[in-house]
């Protein structure tokens, strides 16, 4: 993921393996829009304020977030701040993925296929956010988001 200033030009690129390291991990057991009604994923990664913080690009109103097809969506900081979400990079292990060897006995955590809008995926905490943003905010659950930038 690169994070990149308001004139485009990059500030600092991260792998997946320094997302994991370089950050704080949180988790989010939570429910999605693609998920059904009970079910919820367990999902670990680094919140997108801390990233930009560390870059220091936590200073605008907004910012913008793009996805490897190029698809974006502009985020205000103030969701940022409010709902916390996350550029997951993780997500629980399960019984089946066991069985399938997926994951080890003893894992609790592997990458996020790319069926699962991996292996990158931004994370809202689903339950939190207001109602009126269901669906209308769903363009803010970024799949594989490859740049982020402050917008001027």
């Amino acid at each position: 993921m690169t994070v990149k200033d308001v004139n485009g030009e990059t500030v600092e690129s991260f792998s997946t393996e320094q997302l994991k390291t370089d950050f704080s991990q949180q988790t989010y057991d939570t429910r999605t829009p693609w998920t059904a009604e009970d079910e919820t994923v367990i999902y670990r990664g680094p919140l997108l304020a801390d990233v930009l913080s560390e870059t220091g690009q936590a200073d605008g109103a907004s910012v913008r977030v793009t996805a490897y097809d190029d698809f974006y969506s502009d985020i205000t900081m103030e969701e940022i701040q409010s709902y916390n979400p996350i550029i997951a990079l993780e997500r629980n292990c399960t019984e089946e993925d066991r069985q399938s060897a997926l994951c080890a006995p003893e894992q609790n955590f592997r990458p996020i296929g790319m069926v699962e809008k991996g292996p990158m995926f931004m994370v809202w905490p689903y339950d939190r956010l207001p109602e009126y943003y269901h669906p209308s905010r769903n363009a803010i659950w970024v799949f594989f988001p490859v740049s982020v930038q402050p917008l001027a």
